[in-house]
């Protein structure tokens, strides 16, 4: 039997409905610090930097409250295809790495509720802030990236080509 992936204790979601992959589509889910070496590992990557310079990008990030000012959490993520869409997502619209993907992904589906949502984002949040905050793998990492101009979109961007894409194919189910 499987044991159940958990982080920063909670337990993988397991959807992979249309809804839910869309995101794959136009907003790849975040990593977190711990995502680093388990990705890396389980594609045969022994260098770190190596594996993000081929994989992933530097995202501006989440939008957050430190101290009372609001500022950007910068963040990992999957690099994207040229099409926009996650490098990782497979052309029968599967993650190639769904085992273990992105924090950002793994834990997050369309029928959690607003609040557990919000607590898992902050909890990973949290853990990347940590990092940023005594100068860790990850922050050096995305420093790297975006140095080397591997850069994501912003989320915001990201959200409205999303948006766009939804309303574009309600806009078709309604007038064939």
């Amino acid at each position: 039997m499987l044991e159940t992936r958990t982080e920063l204790g909670f337990s993988r979601t397991e959807c992979a409905c249309e809804e839910c992959a869309i995101n794959c589509h136009y907003i790849p889910g975040y990593l977190i610090p711990a995502d680093l070496e388990a990705i890396a590992g389980r594609l045969g990557y022994d260098d770190l930097v190596n594996f993000a310079m081929e994989n992933l990008q530097a995202s501006p990030g989440a939008t957050v409250l430190l101290d009372g000012q609001v500022a950007q959490l910068p963040t990992l993520v999957p690099s994207r295809r040229p099409d926009g869409a996650c490098r990782f997502l497979d052309p029968d619209n599967r993650c190639s790495i769904h085992a273990i993907s992105p924090y950002g992904c793994a834990f997050f589906d369309c029928r959690q509720s607003r609040r557990e949502a919000d607590i898992r984002s902050c909890c990973g949040l949290q853990a990347i802030a940590r990092e940023w905050s005594v100068g860790g793998l990850y922050a050096r990492i995305w420093t790297t990236l975006h140095a080397a101009g591997f850069r994501a979109p912003s989320p915001t961007t990201a959200r409205a080509r999303l948006k766009e894409a939804l309303e574009t194919e309600a806009a078709k189910k309604r007038w064939p």
